[in-house]
């Protein structure tokens, strides 16, 4: 499971690593600025990378401010 800490935008961001093609991560909670992601993969540092890269190619992904992290 990862974890992506962002304050803002958290649908947008929701929905940006839903639409991930390389893995199938699924949304399974929310706690405050903290939106919890379930990965069908064992590699998280790749699906932290792929996550995370996903979201800085997005337009408002450049300047948003968040992290990802393993939960």
């Amino acid at each position: 499971m990862i974890k992506i800490s962002c304050p803002m935008k958290q649908d947008y961001v929701t929905e940006i690593v839903e639409g991930i093609d390389k893995y199938n991560y699924k949304f399974e909670k929310k706690e405050g600025i903290n939106l919890f992601f379930s990965v069908d993969t064992d590699d998280m540092d790749d699906a932290i990378a792929t996550a995370k890269a996903a979201i800085k190619a997005t337009e408002i992904g450049a300047v948003l401010y968040f992290s990802v992290t393993v939960a």
